[in-house]
């Protein structure tokens, strides 16, 4: 069902078994024991505080869930009455000031409306970990079907003014600020999670196991992605053209690489957004502080404070994804055929052959590695792989990386901080399949 309902009645007899019966009601429906525990708290303060100044309330609680959103809505008749305006209105003399306050701390997961008659309080408990990919799925859907519209009903002189003026500029202010984060992020996260781990031996092993790791996902990754991607396209695809053979090859010198890893100056990494050369900066810095002690601590809570920053704006741009999907679902119908749709299907399907073996890869990984057991990690992964994918960027979704390992993995936050955008940068299986796929169907394509 899309949204089930379980109403409970608050009186002041029985009144903690109703109370206890919600705290129950929410634990069943899956939600976290410190969010239940919450969500128990929040309702019990909001009665309490609507007792003390309206004796004759007599409360409904209704438990909610819709599209994996979990949330208590308290219903009580009567003229438009609303308790957390009491909020603004506080003072140290006030009997609930206490009680005030802990609501006050909440105020982002509460909410009023007067409807019916009825006085809502509405206390968000849970949101749902599938949001984002169920409304970026929506808006690709749409995208196809506005654009297919558009394509067949407006001339091609609008349809080109529209991509070029409208799409096309909408999607590169989104990229744009999308990339000026992603140094900064991943810049501030690693300093992070450095000095996070005083120990200089223990910065030294978890890295070197992360490198190596990484390494190796990386050549099993790429092995994968090509040998499915020539099994994908083994038959004929549609000809764009040819390619002349009289092309110079290109020089690529590892020694080159090495040296470039560490930049002329501090500002070209970030404006150049040179993962290697950042990476290599934010280690340095991180050590450095770690080597000073209790004299970097203005250092160290300025990086943690910056970090929370940049992770948040990073939080708040990933909002937009939806209406960035859309506008590329309808600039790719503007410019395409249902050929090259089916060709995309393809490349889809061998990303989520990849993603898959892949998971299997990280679960021998586990078990070889890590001596556990594999089975909460593909439990719970499901649940998380939605949001990942919708938000296109691994940088992007880094806020989210975060939350899913220390939160449902109880992975340690310092290490989460340090791995996670190291990862990001440096590990990047899910690239070795798109870009081998993608390299192999062009290839087919110009003969």
């Amino acid at each position: 069902m899309f949204e089930r309902w379980r109403t409970f009645e608050l009186t002041p007899d029985g009144y903690r078994e109703t109370v206890n019966g919600i705290g129950d009601t929410l634990w069943m429906l899956g939600v976290s024991d410190k969010e239940a525990e919450a969500g128990k708290q929040l309702v019990e303060h909001i009665y309490s505080l609507q007792l003390s100044r309206r004796p004759e309330v007599c409360d409904k609680v209704k438990v909610r869930k819709r599209f994996g959103d979990i949330s208590l809505r308290l219903e009580t008749k009567g003229d438009e009455y609303n308790p957390l305006q009491m909020l603004e209105e506080w003072n140290e003399d006030d009997p609930n000031y206490e009680r005030t306050v802990f609501l006050k701390s909440k105020k982002e997961q509460l909410s009023y409306a007067h409807k019916n008659g009825l006085n809502i309080v509405t206390v968000r408990v849970h949101e749902a970990g599938n949001k984002q990919i169920r409304y970026t799925l929506f808006a690709m859907v749409l995208g196809i079907l506005a654009g297919a519209v558009l394509k067949s009903m407006v001339s091609p002189e609008m349809i080109e003014m529209l991509n070029k003026n409208v799409v096309t500029s909408i999607r590169t202010m989104f990229l744009n600020s999308l990339n000026m984060m992603i140094a900064p992020v991943v810049f501030f996260s690693i300093i992070a999670g450095l000095t996070s781990i005083s120990n200089a031996s223990d910065i030294g092993r978890i890295g070197g196991k992360l490198v190596g790791t990484y390494m190796c996902t990386t050549v099993i990754a790429t092995i994968l992605s090509i040998t499915i991607g020539l099994f994908m396209f083994h038959g004929g695809v549609p000809q764009m053209g040819t390619i002349s053979g009289s092309g110079g090859g290109v020089s690529v010198s590892l020694l080159d690489m090495i040296v470039k890893v560490v930049p002329e100056n501090l500002i070209a990494p970030i404006v150049n957004r040179d993962m290697l050369q950042v990476i290599f900066v934010s280690v340095l810095f991180g050590v450095t502080i770690n080597m000073l002690g209790e004299t970097a601590q203005l250092l160290k809570d300025f990086t943690e404070t910056a970090n929370t920053f940049c992770l948040r704006v990073i939080t708040l741009l990933a909002q937009f994804i939806p209406l960035i999907a859309f506008l590329s679902m309808m600039a790719l119908m503007f410019t395409v055929g249902v050929d090259s749709l089916w060709l995309l299907g393809k490349v889809l399907i061998g990303q989520f052959i990849g993603s898959v073996a892949m998971i299997c890869v990280y679960s021998v990984v586990m078990v070889l590695m890590g001596k556990i057991s594999p089975v909460p990690f593909l439990k719970k992964i499901g649940g998380f792989v939605p949001v990942a994918i919708s938000m296109v960027s691994s940088s992007s979704a880094m806020p989210f990386t975060m939350n899913f390992c220390t939160e449902k993995m109880g992975v340690s936050p310092r290490l989460s901080s340090f791995s996670i955008p190291l990862g990001a940068t440096v590990n990047m299986d899910g690239g070795c399949f798109y870009f081998s796929i993608q390299a192999i169907l062009l290839a087919k394509m110009y003969g």
